[in-house]
């Protein structure tokens, strides 16, 4: 019985010493363009200047608060302009292409909270790009639709 013991502990403690530590914040986007590629942690992102969108569109049932920083404020930190062409792709690999003009035009968001909690990946977090569709009719469209990506895990300049 001792050894079963002496077992388990040992194995449960080379289990836990070869496991990334659960204090290391892991990076959930990553930004490349050219010229360079910058990584983000949930807590850097929820450090940036925040933003709040409230919301209606095709994926919830009700309007919603959605906060998180601009996109145009990540695309101006990055040396993105506005005539860029952007690919946001999902932890799926869904990815859509978006003209960076959009950040600039409307109030974009790369929402981590939603309702002021954190998005899990089962409720389309950790990261979803969101539009302020309610405040522009014009983006009530199918076009707009596809450039909600949720469980965003990057951006690529094209």
């Amino acid at each position: 019985m001792m050894r079963i013991k002496r077992a388990f502990w040992t194995g449960l403690l080379a289990l836990l010493l070869a496991a990334p530590s659960l204090s290391h914040a892991q990076d959930i986007l990553t930004v490349t363009t050219a010229d360079r590629t910058e990584s983000f942690t949930l807590e850097e992102i929820l450090a940036m200047p925040q933003t709040t969108v409230v919301t209606k569109n095709d994926y919830v049932d009700e309007t919603t608060i959605f906060q998180g920083p601009s996109l145009r404020s990540v695309l101006q930190e990055m040396d993105i302009t506005q005539d860029a062409a952007l690919e946001m792709t999902a932890l799926n690999d869904f990815s859509s292409q978006v003209p960076a003009a959009d950040a600039f035009e409307y109030d974009v968001i790369l929402a981590v909270l939603l309702n002021g909690e954190r998005m899990s990946v089962r409720d389309k977090g950790p990261i979803w790009v969101i539009y302020p569709m309610d405040d522009n009719p014009e983006l009530h469209d199918e076009i707009y639709n596809d450039r909600l990506v949720w469980q965003l895990k990057s951006i690529s300049v094209d």
